[in-house]
């Protein structure tokens, strides 16, 4: 019984000790309760409130990027490289072919005298070899000349 006697006391000691924790917690939640304390929220919402228009900003400022390239897609027009390869390939051979043609016709006038010199030549060779072998149609063609000549 003494052990129980013991163990009373205790658990007597032990709940008078709760209550005036229990009675010490009350005035400090008292205590608090009168205190003037109001904690100052407006910077925190005017941070927030900016922080929102920001990103507002940003969404529209996203959204009108994104219009754009997806115009820019729209438009686009998806060619494959050989087809492009061979369109330039083309465009330079055509303006090669283009390029020698000009030079080609700029060049008929210098052809065309030196065709006619060496006509010339050839021709006036020619009869200088025939009027040697045929001295007879030498002297026909000399006549010829003189008759014309006094016309």
């Amino acid at each position: 019984m003494a052990k129980l006697d013991e163990i009373a006391e205790l658990l007597t000691e032990e709940v008078n000790g709760f209550e005036k924790s229990i009675d010490r917690l009350e005035k400090v939640h008292e205590n608090l309760q009168n205190l003037p304390l109001r904690p100052d929220t407006t910077e925190l919402n005017n941070l927030l409130k900016e922080y929102g228009n920001n990103q507002k900003n940003n969404i529209k400022e996203q959204q009108r990027l994104m219009e754009r390239i997806l115009h820019k897609v729209e438009r686009s027009i998806l060619l494959p490289g050989w087809a492009i390869k061979l369109t330039w390939g083309l465009l330079v051979t055509v303006l090669l072919v283009f390029g020698f043609s000009i030079y080609q016709v700029s060049r008929i006038a210098k052809k065309e005298e030196t065709a006619y010199i060496k006509g010339q030549d050839d021709a006036i060779e020619h009869y200088g070899t025939f009027f040697k072998e045929s001295p007879e149609a030498k002297e026909l063609y000399q006549k010829w000349l003189e008759v014309e000549g006094k016309k």
